[in-house]
């Protein structure tokens, strides 16, 4: 060939080698179907700019360094865990025995037993969280232990870093983790500077490197909300450490709508477990695992479950929970999520509940900041509507509550919503709580939630435009990697 001629055929080439080599490495690594297609299409569709995103995002890569020390930290954790469920052994005639199976898998996958005699408090908006959180602090004795996704300044957030420092100077042990994403405006300002020097740990999760990208993906996240005051009281549920007077106002989708939960009794430690395995990873240092912080002590009657899962965990483990949950609804079946992205699996199991006589509700938000989940979420309920679920559009802001009620006996409140980041990708937390009452307290916030919403009509909804369904048929087909 003369000149240049030559190039074009190079890049021909090396294209097909690389569409080739991506999709014998997709199809031999035994994802999901509807995961698999969805790369097949974006790898051999997008010249280069397909395989660049598979690489980048494709596949679950933690990094071979964080993934030792996962594993050092789950190794040196597990006499702690033993004890923990030989402690707990005598407690299961507690679950109902309609979810006993559901407990046991639980157990399986996870790891960690129900607990009997806990004392829940559900904390409904986002004055009450921040207000007892604060309160806690201030009473603290000993220790203070904070994870949380997201951290900004503002309002509310800067009395509870008031509290902190105020915490640090009695001399309490504190411990704060963010995401380094998640927090990224706080991790790199002067407030994190003059607290790490005033001696509190601020440690970084999951941190964000662009020379690392295409080693380790950047988009698994630490998506949980935990915080545990001495071992006494602790927290989980959905809010961020943030006020939402003040935060994403400029997203056009309103407040942000929380709640979270109050624990006292042997739940609390299991919280506080996870929250030191996970800052034991992320500080390169494996704290102690003493079996002496194992408190049964009793504080209610309320058996709790806590369900963490991630990467480090049984691959799709919250997956296949959230089936099993779905699958022993008999009556009735609540879920508020603010992203609505789930795969085949989880939507067919919706609609086999259904099909067999349960009430299916599904309360989202009318409008959400992602705006590849308002294109996918659309073309997912067409599917619902048929089988005759009910999806409730909350009109009051960016609802981003995420819970599930069965049959008034059952429920979860904590991190995990209902897409494939949260359900494949990222650490989360769950509470299952195996209790009539408070299950009953979170259906009336449900209800609250659905009093504030508008119902889809399924009729107007089929009447469409052709270019909005063929927009919402195209965004389903990458529904599974959103």
């Amino acid at each position: 060939m003369d000149g240049q001629e030559w190039i074009p055929y190079l890049f021909y080439s090396l294209d097909l080698i690389i569409r080739i080599g991506l999709s014998l490495r997709i199809l031999s690594r035994s994802m999901s179907v509807g995961v698999t297609f969805a790369w097949m299409i974006i790898v051999l569709a997008v010249p280069y700019l397909g395989a660049f995103l598979y690489l980048l995002i494709g596949e679950n890569r933690l990094g071979e360094r964080r993934v030792a020390r996962a594993r050092t930290v789950i190794e040196q954790s597990q006499p702690w865990r033993n004890t923990l469920c030989e402690l707990a052994a005598p407690s299961t005639a507690m679950i109902p025995h309609s979810y006993s199976t559901l407990d046991l898998q639980a157990r399986n996958v996870i790891g960690y037993p129900t607990l009997p005699g806990n004392h829940l408090q559900l904390l409904t908006d986002y004055e009450g969280v921040f207000h007892s959180l604060i309160e806690d602090i201030r009473h603290a004795q000993s220790s203070c232990r904070l994870e949380f996704y997201i951290l900004v300044e503002g309002g509310l957030v800067d009395d509870l870093l008031q509290a902190i420092s105020e915490a640090q100077e009695r001399g309490i042990k504190l411990s704060i983790l963010l995401d380094s994403l998640g927090s990224k405006g706080f991790l790199k300002g002067d407030t994190c500077k003059n607290m790490r020097a005033a001696g509190i740990d601020i440690t970084e999760a999951l941190h964000v490197n662009a020379a690392r990208m295409l080693f380790q993906r950047v988009d698994i996240r630490n998506h949980r909300k935990i915080a545990v005051i001495d071992n006494r009281v602790a927290y989980t549920g959905s809010q961020n450490l943030v006020d939402p007077r003040f935060f994403k106002q400029d997203a056009g989708v309103g407040e942000w709508i929380d709640m979270m939960v109050r624990i006292e009794g042997p739940t609390v430690s299991v919280l506080g477990n996870v929250a030191t395995m996970d800052w034991s990873v992320e500080a390169g240092k494996v704290a102690s695992f003493s079996e002496k912080t194992i408190n049964m002590k009793a504080a209610g009657d309320i058996p709790v479950q806590v369900v963490p899962s991630g990467p480090v965990f049984r691959e799709g483990a919250i997956h296949q929970l959230l089936m099993g949950v779905i699958f022993t609804a008999r009556h009735e079946l609540v879920i508020t999520t603010p992203y609505f992205a789930p795969d085949d699996a989880l939507t067919e199991a919706l609609v086999a509940a259904a099909n067999r006589g349960v009430d299916v509700t599904l309360v989202i938000p009318a409008r959400v900041d992602s705006r590849l989940i308002r294109y996918a979420t659309p073309a997912l309920l067409d599917s619902l509507l048929t089988a005759g679920i009910r999806v409730a559009q909350f009109e009051g802001g960016l609802l981003h509550t995420k819970s599930i009620t069965v049959d008034g006996s059952f429920c979860i409140a904590g991190s995990v919503n209902m897409d494939m980041r949260s359900l494949w990708l990222n650490f989360e937390i769950s509470l299952f709580v195996y209790h009539t009452g408070f299950c009953k307290q979170l259906r009336e916030l449900q209800q609250q939630y659905i009093n504030q919403s508008s119902y889809v009509d399924p009729a107007q909804f089929r009447k469409r435009s052709r270019t909005q369904r063929l927009a919402a048929s195209i965004m389903r087909l990458f529904a599974p990697v959103l």
